[in-house]
C-alpha cells in the first residue's frame, strides 16, 4: 500500500483531454492521438498498421488504451505506509512515536470504522505552512539502514536513504504551492 498527496479535485473534476494507444514497443510507433476513450478503442484495430514492433500483440503484450486528464500532469507524491507516517509526524499531523516504536514493523490497517491518518486533506495554505515549518525545524534525516526482519531472510526492509525526509518534504512543498496557485486543498490518500 502507498499514500499519494496531492491537489485536490478541480471544481467539476477533471477534464478529458483525449487518449491514446499503449503498447510494448519502445519507442512507440503508434503516436495518433484520439478525441477520446472510444475513438481510441476504434484505432485498437488498425494499431499494426502504425506499430512495427515485433513483439507488440504478443502473449501479454496487447496494446491498451490510456485516457488522458487534465489532472495528470500535475505534481504529486507517492510514498509507502510507513514513510507516509514519517511525513505526517514531520508535518504535526500525527502523534510523535516514542523511541520503543522506531524499530517496530508497519501498523496493520485500521478497521474501517476506526479514524486513520492516511487519509485525510488540508488547506493549501496550511499544508505550505506546515512544510515550511518541517524543513526549517527537522534535524537532517540520517536514515534508516537495510536489515533482514528474520533469520531466514525472506523479510527485508530496505530502510530509509539519508536525507530521505528533506527530499520528501521539498516535493511535498511543490504539491502545497501548485494547490495553493490553484485555490485547491492538498488532499492524501
Amino acid at each position: 500500500m502507498s499514500v499519494t498527496f496531492c491537489p485536490d479535485q478541480p471544481a467539476g473534476g477533471p477534464v478529458e483531454l483525449g487518449a491514446s494507444i499503449e503498447c510494448s514497443a519502445y519507442p512507440s510507433t503508434d503516436r495518433r492521438c484520439f478525441a477520446d476513450y472510444d475513438a481510441a478503442t476504434a484505432g485498437l484495430a488498425d494499431h499494426y498498421r502504425y506499430c512495427t514492433d515485433p513483439d507488440c500483440g504478443e502473449h501479454a503484450y496487447r496494446p491498451f488504451v490510456v485516457v488522458h486528464y487534465s489532472t495528470d500532469t500535475e505534481p504529486s507524491l507517492n510514498v509507502s505506509r510507513r514513510h507516509a507516517m514519517l511525513l505526517l509526524r514531520a508535518l504535526g499531523l500525527v502523534a510523535e512515536l516514542g523511541a520503543d516504536d522506531v524499530d517496530e514493523p508497519a501498523p496493520a490497517a485500521p478497521p474501517p470504522e476506526q479514524d486513520t491518518p492516511l487519509f485525510g486533506d488540508l488547506d493549501a495554505e496550511q499544508m505550505l505552512g506546515r512544510v515550511e515549518l518541517a524543513l526549517a525545524l527537522a534535524p537532517a534525516d540520517a536514515g534508516v539502514p537495510a536489515r533482514y526482519l528474520n533469520t531466514a531472510g525472506t523479510q527485508y526492509d530496505c530502510g530509509r536513504s539519508a536525507g530521505y525526509l528533506q527530499d520528501r518534504l521539498t516535493v511535498l512543498r511543490e504539491v502545497a504551492l501548485f494547490a495553493r496557485d490553484q485555490t485547491r486543498d492538498v488532499v492524501w490518500h
